[in-house]
């Protein structure tokens, strides 16, 4: 049993007494229903989440007033109606032991959704950063029915049974607006001074603890860093905190960054270390004598353990990890530390989801997550024999789930090691979580009842003699090989042969491809002092910049002094040179030591048309459908063990 006696202590904030001191930290769902109440999906991930044992669970936003939504399906508390589905979320929490705050929230101008009604409304006229579409700006009316909307819905989060509520003023909605001088330019008593900016909050503050009474505990969330170019800062913010104390607040948890803050701050990738916004929370320590809460890319309970330990914060909040593994506490308390699934920062399934209106929340690594209506709890009603061919992500994926359902399953991969392209994928600088995942999940198939088979290609003759009852075909993809003449000259590799270190980086390095593959292989040469050309056939780059790692890696790129050529094709290779088109104009490009063939992934789906001769059932999964994210890989194979 591991110690973690300092996160497994009980604390009391006013009359909420808290079992643990791990928080699970808000997230959007966007599995609400159109109409702002709680929906069976919500209530079903939400449980999920609560079994695994967190002292706190701190809601996703919960609209206060019409005129702030974020999307349509976000859950609202400003009308009577939405009473009862919250107080079901409150008694979810409450079976499982856990205490439970519902975050109030306003969007502001930071909400396409209403930017689009023409109905947002912000302290001034400025655009937002990302939408680039102007808001109205409030009146003192409307500041007023704000301020009434929160202490009202705070009225109806104690009404449902909630435990707290949570005033969110950080990530740039409403009142994190009104907090910043570059998107409040009010010359009234809610502009100017910090002091002026943060009155808004004072007063949403005091009117919530006027509302609720002197015994239900009030948490404020704050970027305590604007973390971005002319924002304020940590100095800047807690000179205002005592005032925030004063009116009513009785936590700080002490979150960083806006929308339009770099590299996805707020949802922080892999190129941030865990923990790294826990300094912030201990300068709030340090200027107020209430409770905080750190929060910022932390996976492991152990490190909470030390940073409460340490005095730098009261409470820690486990985002993203609660996606990825939400028994990770309870496994961590018992000594089984090895077996947690923990995040790996990638953002595919949960931040960017939603902001690419992909659909409700999912985890890449975790196919349970938003699906928990779905999910099969097992065992399976006829156990059959399921081959699964192909040990990718989807591979190992399927084989788990089907093993977990009780089927007797084979897993089949040609190469000697499992784990398919996430083997080159982890070799990238900041990769190397994905390494530890793609070991994870390989160590909880070799620990199934899945029988494996390795340095093996199935054939037909062992398909027909064997005869599964079905198949889960995850054959995965197959590097694409240009037409282009003087490919097999000396100079000529591909990303493969550079990530598994077959063959060195060169000095003059052409990559051919800019996707994600070419990019992140010249991440890789780069970073071991090559000198890259990166040539792409589209005409803006396939990786997206406002993605968090999209951004992370074009700015490392930049820095390197790594050329980009779009509109560019390679038409002929030589040793020492190359020719290219680019924009219509062809042009030598030399000296050249080296070129990396990285133009990306085909299905590799020979094996259907055998199978289907075979008259013998069979799910495709991953890649072999067309090659896309971990995301899709390990949604599918999980999908197809389910439907088996």
């Amino acid at each position: 049993m591991a110690q973690l006696d300092s996160l497994f202590s009980p604390l009391s904030i006013r009359n909420m007494r808290l079992q643990n001191r791990a928080v699970m930290a808000p997230m959007g769902t966007n599995l609400g229903n159109p109409d702002g109440t709680v929906s069976d999906a919500s209530i079903a991930y939400l449980a999920r989440r609560a079994k695994g044992g967190p002292g706190l669970i701190i809601t996703e936003i919960i609209g206060v007033h019409p005129s702030g939504l974020a999307i349509n399906t976000q859950l609202c508390a400003f009308e009577d109606r939405h009473t009862s589905g919250l107080r079901r979320l409150a008694d979810t929490a409450h079976r499982e032991g856990c205490r439970v705050a519902a975050q109030l929230h306003h969007a502001g101008r930071e909400s396409l959704y209403m930017l689009a009604k023409g109905k947002a409304i912000a302290p001034s006229p400025s655009p937002s950063m990302i939408y680039g579409i102007p808001p109205r700006e409030m009146t003192k009316l409307d500041i007023e029915e704000i301020v009434t909307a929160f202490g009202s819905a705070a009225v109806r989060a104690r009404e449902a049974t909630f435990d707290a509520v949570e005033i969110h003023g950080a990530h740039g909605y409403l009142l994190m607006q009104f907090l910043s001088a570059l998107s409040n330019q009010r010359t009234d008593e809610y502009g100017g001074s910090p002091e002026k900016r943060a009155r808004i909050i004072v007063e949403i503050l005091q009117e919530v603890r006027r509302r609720v009474g002197d015994d239900f505990p009030i948490s404020l969330r704050l970027s305590m860093e604007e973390f971005i170019k002319g924002g304020y800062t940590v100095e800047d913010l807690l000179p205002l905190l005592p005032a925030f104390v004063q009116a009513g607040a009785d936590l700080i948890h002490a979150s960083l960054g806006t929308h339009g803050s770099p590299g996805g701050v707020t949802c922080a990738p892999a190129e941030y270390e865990p923990g790294f916004n826990v300094t912030r929370a201990l300068r709030v320590k340090q200027a107020v004598a209430i409770p905080v809460i750190a929060v910022g890319r932390i996976t492991e309970a152990a490190h909470a353990d030390e940073i409460i330990a340490r005095g730098q914060a009261d409470l820690v909040a486990f985002g993203r990890q609660f996606l990825a593994d939400p028994d990770f506490l309870l496994k961590e308390k018992a000594g089984r530390p090895d077996d947690v699934c923990r995040c790996i920062a990638c953002n595919q399934g949960c931040i960017e989801r939603l902001m690419l209106g992909e659909g409700s929340i999912r985890c890449a690594i975790n196919p349970e997550t938003g699906q928990e209506m779905l999910y099969p709890s097992g065992p399976a009603h006829r156990k059959k024999k399921v081959w699964v061919i192909g040990a990718g992500p989807a591979g190992l994926t399927a084989s788990l789930e089907a093993s977990r359902l009780g089927h007797y399953v084979t897993l089949f991969e040609q190469e000697k090691e499992p784990g398919g392209q996430l083997r080159y994928a982890s070799k990238p600088p900041y990769k190397e979580i994905y390494g530890h995942w793609i070991s994870w999940l390989i160590t909880q198939v070799r620990r199934s009842s899945t029988h494996i088979r390795t340095g093996i290609a199935v054939t037909e003759a062992m398909l027909n003699s064997e005869r599964p009852d079905a198949v889960i075909l995850a054959t995965g993809g197959e590097k694409i090989i240009p037409d282009i003449q003087g490919i097999n000259e000396k100079i000529v590799c591909d990303a493969w042969q550079i990530l598994s270190g077959e063959i060195p980086v060169g000095t003059n390095v052409v990559i051919v491809g800019g996707g994600l593959i070419g990019m992140e292989t010249a991440d890789f040469v780069t970073e071991r002092g090559g000198r890259v050309t990166i040539t792409e056939a589209l005409k803006a780059s396939p990786v997206l910049p406002f993605t968090s790692h999209g951004y992370m890696l074009h700015k490392r790129l930049r820095n390197r002094g790594c050329r980009f050529l779009y509109d560019t094709c390679v038409n002929e290779i030589r040793d020492g040179w190359i020719n290219i088109q680019t924009s219509g104009t062809d042009k030598r490009l030399a000296p050249v030591d080296q070129v990396i063939i990285a133009v990306g992934m085909k299905s590799k789906d020979h094996l259907k048309a055998v199978i289907e001769s075979l008259d013998i059932p069979y799910i495709t999964a991953g890649d072999v459908r067309y090659p896309r994210r971990i995301i899709d890989a390990t949604e599918e194979g999980a999908r197809a063990a389910w439907c088996l």
